[in-house]
């Protein structure tokens, strides 16, 4: 018996699959380049989002021991720390001697009692309110935290006793898109409660700087930049984003505020 020749393809069947073909691998194509971008993006947010976690952090241990702040501005605050943030501080000694451990003693140069000149009363009483715990007439111990646009790292650098910055400096973050302070004070603070202008419960930059006396202690040239503008701030909000891949889009923000404790207890 003769077996039926098996026919070939024709012309218009090999043209229609592969049209077939094409738009099947266009498609599927398409499809593989979505799910990679989303994939990317996803992976991009989520190390955005550690970074971001881990700055803040990192920020929040530090800014939290700032009991004034000496410069503020929106990418750069420079603060005063208590010399035991410095890093020869040792809680266990006992620097003036008298039988009590620093960590325990109220004044731990024991000069709580000594009377100056007003310009140098900041070197003298309670740890507080003393700047120079170890008598060199200098300031004991200064942070700041700030932005590097040039190469987008987050910095802090100490200064203890005046020595020059940099000696001391740290990265905080890389890859950050922005960073910005906002700067607030509370009613419930004594030096609040006659300058909130537009009565919604906020003592804000603005009304630090812009509400003159007898309410308030402002210059009103829009910036925070006087001694008694500053001592009005309780609260600094931090805004920090990071761009993990550095394309020059933000992959991920967040928002926070920080109350460091001792801010309204020494400008009382």
């Amino acid at each position: 018996m003769r077996k039926t020749p098996r026919r070939g393809w024709t012309l218009t069947e090999l043209l229609l699959a592969t049209a077939i073909m094409s738009i099947v691998s266009v498609g599927f194509a398409s499809l593989l380049k979505y799910v990679v971008k989303a994939t990317t993006a996803s992976r991009n947010v989520g190390q955005g989002q550690e970074e971001v976690r881990q700055g803040l952090a990192k920020v929040e241990r530090i800014l939290v021991h700032a009991n004034e702040v000496l410069v503020a501005s929106q990418t750069f605050v420079e603060f005063a720390l208590d010399i035991d943030q410095g890093p020869s501080y040792s809680k266990d000694a006992d620097a003036d001697g008298d039988g009590v451990p620093n960590y325990r003693d109220g004044d731990r140069d024991n000069d709580v009692s000594v009377i100056d000149a007003a310009t140098a009363a900041w070197r003298y009483g309670y740890n507080l309110k003393d700047d120079d715990e170890n008598g060199d007439r200098k300031s004991d111990c200064r942070g700041r935290i700030w932005w590097s646009l040039a190469d987008r790292k987050l910095y802090f650098d100490m200064s203890v006793d005046e020595d020059a910055w940099g000696g001391r400096q740290q990265t905080l973050m890389l890859n950050v898109s922005s960073f910005t302070l906002t700067y607030f004070g509370n009613k419930a603070n004594k030096l609040g409660l006659g300058i909130d202008a537009n009565g919604d419960g906020i003592i804000s930059q603005n009304e630090m700087d812009s509400v003159v006396a007898s309410a308030g202690l402002g210059d009103n040239n829009g910036k925070l930049d006087t001694k008694n503008e500053k001592r009005f701030i309780t609260t600094l909000r931090l805004y920090l984003s990071a761009d993990s891949n550095r394309d020059a889009k933000t992959d991920y923000g967040v928002e926070t505020d920080v109350y460091p404790p001792l801010l309204p207890l020494k400008s009382r």
